[in-house]
């Protein structure tokens, strides 16, 4: 592996969820991040050699999403070679696909924009482009110094209604809406079954607004990432999933980025970071008016076997 590695090096920085933060050299992030987890895979990698050449592929089946969606679901992580050669590439993936013998086998595969090479392989192995993904960030937290508004912790008390926005509150253009091999009602029903599980704990927290004159009906949750600290010599948290009800709370997705924001500050976070779909103009123009900025853009590609 040590070789297909080194000649992938570069291109694997980019997959680190961190890589935009440049107080935290590349050198960390690969340590940290990148080899670890290709040693802790490197079991389950499947290798496929074409011309001479060997590839490896990390691929993991996801038992959760397996189960929830009754599809047999695989998470394809990275793919390591040591050529630039598209078509040699496209001739592995097509044989790596050979190896999943799951019927209805579906796979996707977050990548990012820098790993062209690759992007181009599998979209000539009948991968399909299912989400764009820009992720945002901040530092200077110390210089945050927005007007505060009325929020509090959601609890498990409140899953009943925020399930409903979540349902509700329909993006088209996240993975699970946009991708054909799940229906609209499923792709509901498991942000619904998200935001359930993000109150139980799942999400190291949940805000909701509390104001006596509206409902409660919007929600942002966040995770510390606290156990990425140390390694990583900065502490980096993020925000994940949000739902506003544009009928009730209006205006209120401003205030809860602002409010998390100083949430994790307080609770000890020097970077914030966030994503969302690259079609979501009000939801960046929010974020760049709070001074959060573009890190990193990421697609998604998937592919349903026969």
């Amino acid at each position: 592996m040590e070789e297909l590695y080194l000649h992938r090096k570069d291109t694997l920085f980019f997959y680190s969820p961190f890589n935009f933060i440049r107080e935290i050299s590349p050198a960390v992030q690969q340590e940290a991040i990148i080899l670890p987890e290709l040693k802790k895979k490197l079991d389950q990698a499947v290798e496929i050699h074409v011309k001479g050449s060997a590839h490896l592929f990390f691929v993991e089946l996801l038992p959760w999403d397996t189960a929830y969606f009754n599809i047999p679901t695989y998470k394809l992580n990275h793919v390591l070679y040591k050529h630039h050669d598209v078509a040699v590439l496209t001739e592995a993936t097509n044989r790596f696909l050979q190896t999943i013998t799951a019927a209805g086998a579906y796979l996707f595969i977050e990548i990012p924009s820098e790993d062209i090479v690759l992007i181009q392989a599998l979209g000539n192995a009948g991968f399909k482009l299912v989400e764009t993904r820009l992720t945002y960030y901040r530092g200077s937290l110390h210089d945050f110094n927005e007007p505060r508004y009325p929020v509090r912790e959601a609890t498990p008390a409140d899953s009943t209604n925020l399930m409903r926005v979540a349902r509700e509150m329909r993006n088209d253009y996240d993975r699970f809406h946009a991708d054909p091999i799940f229906s609209t009602e499923k792709a509901d029903e498991f942000l619904a079954t998200y935001i359930e599980q993000s109150l139980k704990g799942f999400a190291d927290v949940v805000l909701t607004s509390n104001e006596d004159t509206l409902p409660s009906d919007c929600f942002l949750t966040a995770r510390y990432f606290k156990n990425e600290w140390e390694k990583l010599g900065i502490p980096v948290s993020k925000m994940v999933l949000s739902a506003v009800s544009s009928s009730t709370n209006k205006g209120w997705y401003k205030k809860l980025i602002t409010e998390m924001t100083y949430h994790l500050r307080d609770t000890g976070a020097s970077y914030i970071f966030m994503n969302t779909q690259s079609t979501n103009r009000a939801v960046f123009y929010t974020w760049e008016q709070l001074g959060y900025r573009l890190g990193c853009t990421t697609h998604l590609l998937s592919k349903t076997l026969s």
